[in-house]
């Protein structure tokens, strides 16, 4: 049934983008051109803060596709944002209920610049860009984080079972954690110095980061300088053991990531306790 169903919305996205000479946008005060075709009154609506999760189809006017969910096999995640923050999109999201399928009409230029973003090489500045758009769910934050923590569960189960890990889950964290070697059952405490070697990687394998071989780093148990899940590894572990564990997004960088982390991000960590020099 989902094959049908996403073949004849896909057929209704398609016969209304074929025939935009036809279509009589309306237009907000703001200059945001508009085209409702489907508009349920029983879909509920959103709040500065909240997360859209649409089907979207974004073209040029050329006709040509430079995004399409369909194809990527995912809804596109947006987060509506505080009237403070202006952008004729943003604006879009304002208009939104769960249900509602329209199309929006644009200049590139007031998509890509208020979010930060130059605008790609395969489009002019000023060029008009529309996106045929299918609301599916508006979340509200707290919402959004269930969401996000039962997606993750289930990547990071299906990422240790691929694995092969005997993985043990850390109930205060949600960590999964399997020991490669054992101590010497000495453990650190918060404030202990602690000599590590690691390999930090995303669930594809990619590296974030590692110690160079042979060599060490120090950290400090407990230090808000480190993220929250490899302070709890440390303390799960002994001297002279090496772990290996997956670190859910909210013990690791959160919902925003860093400069060199992705948003939402799941952690794969491999770690070898060194040495532990107590605090004095």
């Amino acid at each position: 049934m989902r094959g049908i169903s996403l073949s004849i919305i896909c057929s209704i996205l398609l016969s209304i983008i074929s025939c935009k000479k036809e279509i009589k946008y309306q237009k907000t005060p703001s200059g945001l051109e508009y085209f409702y075709y489907s508009m349920p009154d029983t879909g509920s609506s959103g709040k500065p803060g909240y997360y859209y999760l649409v089907d979207m189809i974004g073209q040029r006017e050329d006709d040509s596709i430079f995004i399409d969910s369909y194809k990527l096999g995912q809804k596109i995640k947006f987060v509506r944002t505080a009237p403070l923050f202006h952008s004729l999109f943003n604006d879009a999201l304002g208009m939104l209920k769960v249900g509602d399928s329209l199309i929006f009409r644009m200049p590139a230029d007031s998509f890509f610049k208020p979010l930060g973003q130059s605008i790609p090489h395969y489009l002019k500045p000023g060029e008009t860009i529309r996106f045929t758009m299918k609301v599916k769910d508006i979340l509200d934050p707290e919402a959004h984080l269930v969401n996000m923590y039962v997606y993750e569960l289930d990547k990071m189960v299906e990422y240790a079972k691929l694995k092969k890990w005997n993985f043990l889950t850390d109930k205060e964290t949600g960590i999964k954690y399997e020991f490669l070697k054992k101590g010497n059952s000495v453990k650190a405490l918060e404030g202990d110095e602690v000599d590590v070697s690691y390999l930090i990687t995303y669930l594809d394998g990619k590296i974030i980061d590692r110690t160079k071989p042979g060599d060490r780093i120090k950290v400090i148990v407990g230090s808000d300088e480190n993220i929250k899940g490899l302070n709890r590894l440390i303390l799960l572990a002994e001297e002279g053991s090496k772990i290996q564990a997956i670190i859910p997004f909210v013990e690791a960088f959160g919902e925003t990531g860093s400069r060199y982390v992705d948003p939402y991000a799941t952690l794969v960590i491999e770690m070898e306790i060194l040495k532990i020099n107590k605090k004095k």
